[in-house]
């Protein structure tokens, strides 16, 4: 896969990139790929990294020709807790709903720990891209 997007920075500042991720969908994205659902899946898994970890957050939008995109995001924080997954949210909660919306709108979502700490998670988007990003 071909990194086409990467930012690295805190959280918070990686949050307010989410303009720039959205104009780069634009960019690759062929019809009749959501836009708004993989805008709204990036600004999903970095709040969650800005309330949980906090820190350092890199964001990586991955994509083949004609493939599905793939959002990268790994967090520097504490990691993932041991034992049982946590219950699933209800979608429509006031919080704790993040996850539960990201797996609503991707087409899969997958959820470890990174080497020396901290979380990746990816989300294939909603999103194909072109074979010649406009």
């Amino acid at each position: 896969m071909a990194v086409v997007w990467e930012v690295r920075d805190e959280a918070g500042r990686v949050l307010r990139e989410r303009q720039a991720f959205r104009i780069e969908l634009t960019r690759i994205a062929q019809p009749p790929s959501d836009v708004d659902a993989a805008e709204l899946i990036y600004g999903e898994l970095v709040a969650n990294t800005v309330r949980h970890a906090r820190g350092a957050v890199e964001v990586r939008l991955e994509h083949s020709d004609s493939e599905r995109a793939v959002l990268v995001v790994r967090d520097h924080g504490p990691g993932l807790k041991a034992g049982p997954p946590a219950p699933r949210r209800d979608p429509l909660a006031e919080s704790g709903r993040g996850l539960a919306i990201v797996e609503m709108l991707a087409f899969s979502v997958a959820v470890e720990g990174a080497e020396g700490g901290g979380t990746i998670v990816r989300a294939t988007l909603p999103i194909t891209a072109r074979t010649e990003p406009g």
